[in-house]
């Protein structure tokens, strides 16, 4: 982080794309408007439309999690970012079909941003592993949670050479134990393999994108009106979104809000996404986790979500799970860049009419809960749908402009530096 000015002009960007043209492909705004909730459990998933989902085959003790997303845009004059989106792991019959929604631009946000479902995933992954590892391991354990700071930046802003990057990934690791230092920092090691999205992060990613433009695959998808009158998602008695008073971390400096700057549009933005992930202390599901998170930015809410990573306990799960949040959390990321691109082409004369996004990520853990458990993701399916009059080589050009802005998606797709470290009762181990 190098400026307020840096930070401030999300807000700014926002305004100079929408200026007096209010409508982001919104001639159907006078359509009767929905209501969505933040995170909701619902009865079917309709499959993707752009290509077929698999189930990856693990072998030799290995699992596989596979999980397919569905995204459209979400109408509104008020919140030109806003979107809905399905997400599914497929082959689980215990891991409910999940819908969620994602606001940017703030006063008020109505549900997390696209990085916040990302890093908060990612978080909630590791610690996931942690859990693992002291079951693993038969350590005595009080108390393990995790915090952690996610650094985005875009560069080359509206021109033709726009990009995102994820610059770094911070992971502090806090244990309460009187296990010795050696047992943890051997507990540290184990989890950092087994934690399929850290390694994906950390390293170069194969992706299979397209682009499907103007095909016969938007049943649907197509954007509707709609709204979030409440932060707050209950699931069977249990809160699983909401709105919580700032963060305060024990590891990590959380910087104040940075204002608006409405003078100056820098070529360069750095800012950052911060979060913390603790066990719910759920009996039936002692992998529920509780999440909160937030982009250190005015107007943008802390949120808290829970995530359940139990798999293999009794019953349906009781929140999204841990790849589920980072897996949508990436595709809404992505409609996210062919929002303001949808606005950028306009101005140079493309018109965008709508756009969706679909993804399969497939996660493996191998030698599933043994001391050499290691994780990775081996495939990731990415697919634009564009639907527009333009000619069929500026509709691609708006799609792979839109996916290079893609923070979460680059953090994927390139090596991302990584830094974890852990603490035990409060002294940081080397």
């Amino acid at each position: 982080m190098e400026t307020t000015k840096n930070i401030k002009v999300i807000i700014l960007l926002i305004t100079v794309l929408i200026g007096s043209e209010t409508s982001f492909g919104q001639e159907n705004i006078n359509q009767v408007s929905k209501e969505y909730s933040v995170v909701k459990r619902v009865d079917n998933f309709n499959q993707p439309t752009t290509f077929y989902p698999t189930i990856a085959i693990p072998v030799n003790g290995a699992i596989s999690e596979n999980v397919v997303t569905s995204t459209k845009r979400v109408l509104n004059k008020e919140k030109p970012f806003l979107k809905k989106g399905v997400v599914k792991t497929i082959g689980e019959d215990n891991l409910s079909t999940w819908q969620m929604t994602s606001d940017e631009g703030g006063n008020p946000q109505s549900a997390p941003n696209p990085l916040t479902y990302f890093t908060s995933g990612a978080a909630s992954d590791l610690l996931t592993q942690l859990e693992r590892g002291i079951q693993i391991m038969n350590l005595e354990v009080k108390e393990v949670k995790v915090e952690t700071e996610f650094f985005f930046r875009w560069s080359d802003i509206m021109t033709d050479d726009w990009a995102g990057f994820t610059d770094k990934i911070v992971t502090n690791i806090i244990i309460d134990s009187d296990e010795p230092a050696e047992n943890i920092i051997a507990l540290k090691t184990m989890a950092i393999k087994a934690w399929s999205i850290g390694e994906s992060l950390a390293n170069k990613t194969k992706i299979d994108a397209a682009n499907i433009i103007n095909g016969d695959d938007w049943d649907g998808k197509a954007a509707q009106p709609g709204q979030i009158p409440s932060p707050v998602s209950i699931d069977n008695g249990l809160t699983i979104t909401n709105t919580t008073p700032a963060l305060q971390l024990e590891t990590i400096k959380v910087k104040a809000d940075l204002e608006m700057d409405m003078n100056d549009f820098p070529k360069e933005m750095k800012f950052s996404e911060i979060g913390i992930v603790e066990s719910a202390n759920d009996n039936e599901h002692p992998y529920l986790h509780r999440i909160r998170a937030k982009s250190l930015t005015k107007n943008y809410e802390t949120w808290e979500l829970y995530a359940d990573d139990s798999r293999g306990y009794e019953g349906l799960n009781k929140a999204p799970t841990s790849r589920e949040y980072f897996t949508l959390g990436t595709s809404f990321c992505l409609m996210s860049q062919l929002t303001p691109n949808m606005m950028y082409f306009k101005k140079k004369g493309i018109k965008i009419d709508d756009f969706s996004v679909e993804h399969q990520f497939n996660y493996i853990e191998n030698n599933f809960m043994t001391p050499s458990m290691t994780g990775e993701m081996t495939e990731v399916t990415t697919r634009i749908l564009v639907k527009s009059d333009t000619d069929e080589n500026s509709a691609n050009q708006f799609a792979n402009q839109s996916l290079r802005c893609c923070f979460a998606g680059e953090g994927i797709v390139q090596e991302t530096e990584m830094e974890t470290n852990i603490y035990l009762n409060g002294k940081l181990l080397n």
